[in-house]
């Protein structure tokens, strides 16, 4: 469905470190002209999911927006001002 490069994959598990009881990370489409995700960590899925295992990580997309990350790689960029974010390129 989608790659990771080693900045997302390194970013994602630093902070898993910190969510211990919780196993899956939602992606999301933040609801701008940019191709920004939004991030969750849960510790379920929900019936509309999608779950995709990749590199011993566990992640879940609703349905409806599966088509976001097809063929896209999943990257962390910290931008100027420090903000971390992760984009679909």
């Amino acid at each position: 469905m989608f790659t990771l490069t080693e900045n997302a994959k390194s970013e994602l598990q630093n902070r898993l470190k910190f969510e211990h009881s919780k196993q899956f990370i939602r992606l999301q489409m933040r609801k701008s002209c940019f191709m920004k995700v939004r991030l969750r960590f849960e510790d379920s899925i929900q019936p509309n999911d999608y779950q995709i295992k990749m590199n011993n990580l566990h992640f879940i997309i609703d349905n409806g927006e599966c088509h976001y990350f097809n063929d896209k790689t999943l990257d962390f960029i910290p931008d100027i001002t420090g903000f971390k974010q992760f984009e679909i390129i």
